[in-house]
């Protein structure tokens, strides 16, 4: 019995790891290719299918959250007492992000119709004083600080994940770098360059995609010998 649920375990992990592969590694060039600008001037021409893309870049930061709960179920005996909190916090930034895509894809076009000189600002490092100058942000409450909560969640999150990674070493140590300097530029991202910002995804994506990489490697033999036996 203990045998077949450790077997139904291996299973599950693996195939977590699989699904999150592709979608991890899609990220930076829906960024730096689907994505366009992010100025009212950008979108306004091509709103629906800014909407479009911000779903496929959503669905995608979805699917490659699946390889952190693969990390997670494959090396939490190994990573200490922090492992569920670093996984509940990097788990809860990378769904956090991706709502924030969703809104994102309906939310700006409407704003960069409307109000463009407000939207561009918004989306700059002028984010503060664009609040603070703006009722109709203010407007929306406390839900304006959802992508604060965002920022904050994918910070320390990946952070967390990331020195774990480079302390237990039960990763390859540039896993954690990546896990580290991705965290930090996706949640300043509204705040920095579009190439910083695929920066980011490149290396939060390389990050899991590497990992699960790796975890489906591992894992293959078992799956194999399973089958003979």
């Amino acid at each position: 019995m203990n045998n077949a649920l450790s077997a139904s375990f291996t299973r599950m992990t693996r195939v977590l790891a699989e699904v999150s592969i592709i979608p991890a590694l899609f990220l930076p060039f829906y960024e730096a290719i689907l994505h366009g600008g992010r100025r009212a001037v950008d979108i306004n021409p091509r709103a629906a299918a800014y909407m479009g893309v911000h779903m496929i870049g959503a669905y995608c930061t979805i699917l490659a959250g699946f390889g952190l709960i693969a990390i997670y179920l494959r090396y939490h005996d190994r990573m200490g007492r922090i492992a569920p909190l670093s996984l509940i916090l990097a788990l809860l930034g990378q769904l956090s992000y991706a709502g924030i895509l969703f809104i994102d894809g309906y939310f700006n076009p409407l704003l960069a119709h409307f109000d463009p000189a407000l939207q561009t600002q918004f989306h700059s490092p002028d984010f503060f004083q664009a609040v603070a100058h703006s009722a109709l942000l203010q407007s929306f409450g406390i839900a304006l600080y959802t992508p604060v909560l965002m920022s904050l969640l994918c910070i320390i999150g990946y952070g967390l994940l990331g020195i774990i990674v480079l302390l237990k070493r039960f990763l390859p140590w540039p896993i954690g770098v990546l896990f580290l300097v991705g965290g930090v530029i996706l949640g300043i991202d509204l705040m920095v360059p579009m190439w910083v910002e695929v920066a980011g995804y490149a290396a939060e994506g390389l990050a899991i995609a590497w990992s699960a990489f790796l975890i489906w490697r591992e894992s293959k033999p078992v799956a194999r010998a399973e089958s003979v036996a």
